[in-house]
């Protein structure tokens, strides 16, 4: 699957941000007049976001590239994103107390000042002015204590959590002719058409050879690094989901999500890798985008709860989350 910590080189090598408009369109949206989104309640104002977009277009060289072929709009997601994230963050907080160190936060912060390298001329991707802007016209200490909060959620249950799921993997060797993605969203709505249609679809691809579906238990630090930080973790139980496994793995893993169960931290969880547990705090986010509740202008795009961040879209999303049918949601 492909994270938003690996969308931004920041704080280590390890660690590339996490977080991931000036766009025409208009629609209805948050119900708030000049809302780019609304978080937990709280509104994030389209001049909030404006002025940081414009302030990373300044400080920043590669953006006025971007803003020169009014391809503004991924920037605009990403520095929303980073402020939807934040308002999860304060709602999950706001109801489990976490604590943060301010000496951690100022050593983090330093890291992530140092790291703001400049872009080299002329070669850099969009994906990386998009990172490297965004990463600067946000303040290091803002960004860190972020971070810190993100990786003592994620520490909270990385060590304990186990998911039951059935599960399935759509690859270009099974999946035949045509886009992966269409024939994995489609078999995800035929899951979640039912426990028992769900049944059937899976006995009738075994039988047929289509796909091999399994059933097992899993752990985030006993999985493949690719999917640690998947939707695979962040989904109640009661619900599909299908996306693609990473950005160099075209396979996409289909699952259906039997129990989510978490116990008390274990005596190492300290000892767990900082990358690994903010990438697992956004999965404990993922719950809270629908109890907190994330309401994004459609000027913006969608809030895409697969990647943790905002698409253009729903056709550009990373996946799909489907409740089953019938099934009893968190």
């Amino acid at each position: 699957m492909t994270t938003a910590i690996r969308r931004r080189r920041v704080v280590v090598a390890a660690l590339s941000v996490v977080l991931g408009l000036v766009l025409a369109g208009c629609g209805s949206g948050p119900s708030q007049v000049n809302a780019a989104a609304i978080v937990n309640g709280k509104v994030i104002s389209v001049g909030q976001v404006q002025h940081l977009v414009d302030r990373a277009v300044e400080l920043e060289p590669g953006a006025k590239v971007l803003a020169d072929q009014r391809k503004l709009g991924d920037l605009s997601r990403e520095v929303l994103g980073q402020l939807i994230t934040h308002e999860l963050i304060s709602a999950y907080m706001a109801q489990n107390p976490v604590r943060i160190d301010p000496a951690q936060v100022s050593q983090l912060a330093e890291q992530i000042r140092s790291s703001l390298q400049p872009l080299p001329e002329g070669g850099a991707s969009p994906e990386a002015i998009v990172a490297n802007a965004a990463t600067k016209v946000l303040e290091p200490e803002f960004l860190a204590r972020d971070y810190l909060a993100l990786a003592q959620i994620g520490g909270s249950e990385i060590s304990s959590l186990k998911v039951t799921i059935d599960y399935a993997v759509l690859s270009p060797q099974n999946g035949g002719t045509g886009s992966l993605r269409d024939k994995a969203l489609a078999k995800a709505r035929e899951l979640a058409a039912g426990y028992d249609e769900a049944k059937q679809v899976q006995q009738r691809d075994t039988a047929s050879g289509e796909l091999q579906w399994d059933t097992g238990t899993f752990e985030p630090l006993q999985i493949n690094q690719e999917l640690q930080g998947s939707a695979l973790f962040g989904t109640p139980p009661g619900n599909v989901v299908a996306f693609q496994a990473s950005a160099e793995n075209a396979a996409w893993v289909i699952a259906l999500v039997r129990d989510r169960q978490v116990g008390p931290p274990t005596a190492d969880a300290g000892q767990t890798p900082l990358a690994a547990t903010i990438s697992m705090g956004q999965r404990v986010l993922q719950q809270w985008v629908d109890k907190a509740g994330v309401n994004v202008s459609p000027r913006y795009g969608v809030y895409d709860k697969i990647a943790m961040r905002l698409a253009p879209s729903e056709a550009t999303s990373a996946g799909v989350l489907l409740p089953v049918k019938g099934a009893p949601q968190q």
